[in-house]
């Protein structure tokens, strides 16, 4: 089994945290998950699942996490390799438990790589940081943070690389929120005694120096940095920019043009402080005005109950009532 401590790479949704998880998993002693989504497929679930002491539980909770890997993941291997057998059997020598669930799943990920360190790249983890730490205190966390427009400009423009439902669920109101939640998860979490196994990495300086930036996450996980791992696959999920290799910084003023002045309104009143805390300033027109639209305000008003109805119920992650509590809690206190 691999041996070293996990790495967890969380972020609001649409922020870098999947070409941090490419970066990281060039790297021969890296393998992370693409998305497990554990917390919200199967640990906010543990009241209908059961106790993991009851084999009968234990069995269900087993059959459900290889079926996630096998349908969602991009390591469906890792499920034909952990037969229920082995899963049970390696879950009692990780103590058993949800805790156990998760990290006989992601060692087993590491150990087909050849890996030493282990970890997930689910964006929504950063919701769960205090779990995390609490089950893996030696655990690594890499946060991305990205400028709440090019946020907003990616939620809106994802269903061009064929995601129609992402245009479906956008609404600048309701993804505003969003992203105030996950980064007020971010600024509690670096706040504990904790907080500096959490690396805070901006998403435009990582494009922008991109071997800077990966330096400062490999000494920050405890690896050494090799100049092949920012060679990576060139994606842009929300726009399609074609292939070729390595980091580029395209997208990082795209908001600009993408966002009308009414959504960039919207998005300013609701980030709040959170966005100057951040070191993003705001954006005005020229004449140090923002003027929302009458008209485009009633059309946002009047899509919000379809569009929120949408972001929590059209995914592939179920809704979790005790999900959408903490990350309405996450806002007021911001």
């Amino acid at each position: 089994m691999a041996s070293g401590h996990p790495i967890f790479v969380v972020g609001a949704p649409r922020t870098g945290t999947t070409l941090v998880k490419e970066i990281l998993n060039r790297h021969p002693l890296v393998h992370l998950f693409d998305e497990v989504h554990f917390f919200e497929r199967i640990y906010d679930d543990r009241d209908a699942i059961g106790d993991m002491g009851n084999p009968r539980a234990q069995s269900h909770a087993i059959q459900r996490i290889r079926a996630i890997v096998r349908d969602f993941g991009s390591d469906q291997r890792v499920a034909d390799h952990l037969t229920m057998e082995v899963y049970r059997r390696r879950l009692q020598g990780e103590g058993g438990g949800y805790r156990g669930l998760l990290a006989t799943l992601l060692k087993a990920g590491a150990e087909l790589e050849g890996a030493t360190y282990w970890g997930d790249s689910s964006p929504q983890d950063l919701l769960y940081l205090d779990t995390i730490h609490r089950w893996f205190p030696e655990a690594r966390i890499v946060a991305l943070v990205r400028d709440p427009r090019g946020f907003l400009a990616s939620c809106k423009n994802y269903y061009r690389r064929g995601v129609p439902t992402y245009r479906e669920r956008y609404n600048p109101l309701t993804n505003s929120m969003l992203w105030r939640s996950y980064m007020r998860a971010l600024v509690d979490a670096e706040a504990t005694p904790w907080g500096a196994l959490v690396l805070r990495v901006r998403y435009e300086d990582l494009v922008a120096e991109p071997e800077r930036e990966v330096r400062r996450i490999c000494d920050h996980v405890g690896i050494e940095y090799r100049t092949n791992m920012i060679d990576v696959e060139r994606t842009n999920t929300s726009f399609v920019d074609g292939g070729g290799t390595g980091i580029v910084s395209t997208s990082v003023d795209r908001w600009r043009g993408e966002l009308s002045p009414t959504e960039i309104w919207i998005g300013q009143r609701v980030f709040g402080e959170l966005m100057e805390r951040f070191d993003y300033a705001s954006w005005s027109n020229g004449d140090g005005r923002l003027r929302p639209s009458a008209l485009e305000l009633a059309r946002i008003l009047a899509v919000l109950p379809g569009r929120a109805y949408n972001l929590l119920f059209r995914t592939a992650k179920p809704f979790k009532l005790s999900k959408l509590k903490r990350v309405l809690s996450l806002f007021r206190a911001s």
